[in-house]
């Protein structure tokens, strides 16, 4: 029942109700600890994070616009909760509590309505680098914010403006910390980091920030932390007590609070209802296009619907109590991860969250704040890592510019003033690139119509503030099946224009139907990036790219091959598709590419860059991969490395295909595939000796290509080079 797919009711629940009850749960176990951290870290009680979830899941997961995504209180909107919190309070946190669920509730209110007005569109308005720029800030404020959380440490106030005057009593904290509250955040920002690193099954089943909270639980009774107390400490007294772990209403109904409407006649609180309304409104637009990137099924969410759905969620969220809410990336990839199929999960999710609150108030007390803290930032890293600014200079300069000139006026600032600040920051840069005034906000260009394809003939500039206009065209011309975008008289391509653009294409792809970009030749980018603006060769310098000494290698083993070398990034890695590495990521571009003939058989050998943390919206992991694509019908089969739990899992599965005559390989490696009899005949003694010989490395195949990488990852030059004669090996005797 394929159709069930594309429904979110009843048809949905019988078809894979069993699919998403186990994700529902899995997700769960990862929700619960962030729902108590974003909560405590937006100045509000744990249970608001619990009750933005649980309503997200059991009530808007009814009426959402989406498939995969699954909805609650997210780290990135801390900030400006918490701002509203702190503003209306003035010094009175409960107070500002019951003002922020008013402002919440109508800010839900407002959000709804603008999904009514069908803003959706709006989300492509904002350049990438703006966007990337205001979640870096959010991250250093989280990180900031909940370093003092991790340390045990109150910062006075007084000492300079907003987070500012917080970063220069960073080192007051560390001089001054609590140092069995620093221990368990430490202990657990450990495992956060070496958890994807982790191979050993039963614990990487665990979700990390679950991980997170049965390690750190013990610590609480190591450290009586249920207990007001003081300890000295190298002539340091340090207090320790019940303010250190998680606290929730004796009884549920008394977490139920209602909203203070007594501010709505104050300038602070509508700037805390603006500035809530798009934040919620940007970040569950952003997300759920993200999201439905990851959809191994490729739906398309009703972007209008969800933002509405978001927005009635918020406000009932608000009514009682809980934080406001959006599509969540991190939770939605895990959901997908997990094998989730339909909003189902997202109820499911919800509904486990609601047994936790019930009857897991004992355990959920005995986690420590600082545990919290960690996860927090942590995921702050993720946005603001030092990755993240190397993606973004790797995009352009130009980029960098948008990004820092967002971040630090974010930082001095506040949220709103930081993104139109990256945004006049793009319009500067657009203007001195040659784009005209007149068209900034509006595209120009002229419409054919032949009998077999539509044409657009853009005039120009193509940028990201006037890709809107452009966009309902296109999608007007969607059901003739082939359209063509002529750049022939544009003088300036932006990266946001160009990446909407892609996105569209690989759409139509999948529908069947023809997205062609043609005559862009004249344009030049102003990086290697694959996806980089493109200006006319007058505006920028020409430079020759200088090829790096690992380049010069490839260029030299391409030269011996009589292959080809392509440096360059590109965005055509359909090759690549289909294999177990794969799995969750998503695959951001192939570079430094040397390809060819050995015997009869082409081989490609490519550094795949992807993304297994789709949160960061970065790029983080490389593999150096060859690509066999022999001319004859090949087997569906996974080899790699046989551990200790697969030769335990598969006493009960059977699933190793093993060989008699070959011990040693059968011992060393982990063979299966769907046909074991046409995977036997193709690993012949040939292979099996060569395998043995060339122990290093994973091979796979998709029934079409094989796909070779060491396990070990390593892509120095001689790894390199020994990957390729491995591959030429096997492309003689396979």
């Amino acid at each position: 029942m394929a159709s069930a797919l594309y429904s979110n009711g009843l048809m949905s629940l019988k078809e894979y109700w069993k699919k998403d009850l186990v994700s529902g749960f899995m997700v769960s176990l990862i929700a619960l600890p962030l729902c108590l951290g974003i909560a405590v870290a937006s100045g509000v009680p744990p249970m608001s994070g619990l009750i933005a979830a649980i309503v997200g899941g059991l009530f808007m997961s009814r009426v959402t616009g989406s498939y995969v995504t699954i909805s609650g209180p997210a780290a990135g909107l801390i900030v400006v909760n918490l701002g509203a919190v702190e503003s209306l309070g003035q010094g009175d946190m409960l107070a500002g509590y019951k003002y922020a669920l008013a402002v919440f509730l109508i800010a839900g209110i407002l959000q709804m309505i603008l999904g009514f007005l069908k803003v959706g569109k709006f989300g492509d308005f904002f350049p990438s680098a703006a966007v990337h720029g205001m979640l870096a800030a959010i991250g250093v404020i989280i990180i900031v914010k909940q370093l003092f959380v991790a340390l045990d440490y109150t910062p006075e106030t007084g000492k300079g403006h907003g987070i500012i005057g917080s970063m220069i009593q960073i080192p007051d904290a560390f001089i001054n910390m609590n140092p069995e509250i620093a221990f368990i955040a430490l202990i657990s920002i450990f495992i956060l980091v070496i958890h994807p690193q982790i191979k050993f099954k039963p614990i990487k089943l665990i979700p990390a920030p679950m991980l997170v909270i049965i390690c750190s639980i013990p610590f609480s009774h190591i450290f009586d932390l249920f207990h007001e107390h003081d300890y000295k400490l190298i002539g340091q007294v340090y207090h320790l007590g019940p303010k250190n772990l998680v606290h929730l209403p004796e009884k549920v109904i008394e977490g139920i609070v209602l909203p203070d409407f007594g501010m709505t006649m104050t300038g602070t609180f509508w700037i805390a209802v603006i500035s809530i309304t798009l934040v919620a409104s940007l970040e569950s637009l952003l997300s759920a296009q993200a999201v439905d990137t990851l959809d191994p099924y490729h739906r398309k969410s009703n972007l209008n619907k969800d933002v509405s759905a978001m927005g009635a969620g918020s406000a009932l969220s608000g009514l009682v109590g809980g934080l406001p809410m959006i599509s969540e990336i991190v939770r939605s990839s895990a959901n997908i991860s997990n094998g989730g199929r339909t909003q189902w999960a997202n109820f499911f999710h919800g509904g486990f969250l609601l047994i936790f609150l019930l009857i897991g108030r004992p355990i959920i007390e005995q986690i420590p704040l600082a545990a919290l803290a960690a996860m927090l930032i942590h995921v702050g890293f993720r946005l603001a890592s030092p990755s993240e600014f190397k993606h973004v200079y790797e995009i352009g300069k130009e980029q960098l510019l948008i990004f820092l000139t967002t971040l630090v006026t974010v930082l001095a600032t506040d949220l709103i003033i930081g993104v139109l600040a990256g945004i006049l920051m793009q319009v500067v840069i657009h203007l001195y690139y040659g784009a005209p005034l007149k068209y900034l906000f509006k595209s120009r260009f002229d419409y054919t119509k032949d009998h077999d394809q539509d044409v657009i003939y853009l005039q120009h500039s193509a940028i990201f503030s006037n890709y809107i206009s452009l966009k309902s065209e296109i999608e007007s011309c969607r059901e003739q099946g082939r359209l063509v975008i002529d750049f022939t008289h544009v003088n300036l391509i932006d990266h946001t224009f160009r990446t909407h653009l892609q996105g569209l294409i690989r759409e139509w792809e999948a529908e069947g139907k023809q997205l062609i970009l043609a005559n862009a030749e004249h344009l030049i980018p102003v990086s290697d990036h694959p996806l980089a603006t493109q200006v006319k060769k007058d505006a920028l310098p020409v430079l020759d790219q200088k090829l790096t000494d690992h380049q010069q290698h490839l260029k030299a083993i391409a030269a011996q091959n009589h292959w080809k070398f392509l440096p360059a990034k590109t965005i055509s890695f359909d090759n690549f598709v289909g294999f177990n590495f794969g799995v969750n990521s998503r695959i951001v571009h192939a570079q430094n590419i040397v390809s060819g003939k050995y015997e009869g058989v082409r081989l490609i050998y490519s550094e795949i860059i992807y993304d297994q943390t789709p949160e960061t919206l970065s790029p983080d992991s490389q593999l150096s991969a060859l690509i066999i694509k022999p001319p004859k019908d090949i087997p569906v089969f996974l080899l790699e490395r046989e551990g200790f739990f697969e030769k335990v899992t598969d006493l009960a599965y059977r699933e190793d295909i093993d060989f008699e005559a070959h011990p040693v390989f059968s011992d060393k490696f982990l063979l299966k595939g769907p046909d074991e009899e046409a995977v036997r005949n193709f690993f012949h003694p040939g292979i099996i000796r060569k395998i043995e010989e060339y122990p290093h490395f994973h091979m796979e195949s998709n029934g079409e290509a094989i796909i070779l990488y060491r396990f070990d990852k390593a892509d120095d030059d001689e790894s390199i080079s020994q990957l390729i004669r491995f591959g030429k090996i096997l492309a003689l005797i396979s």
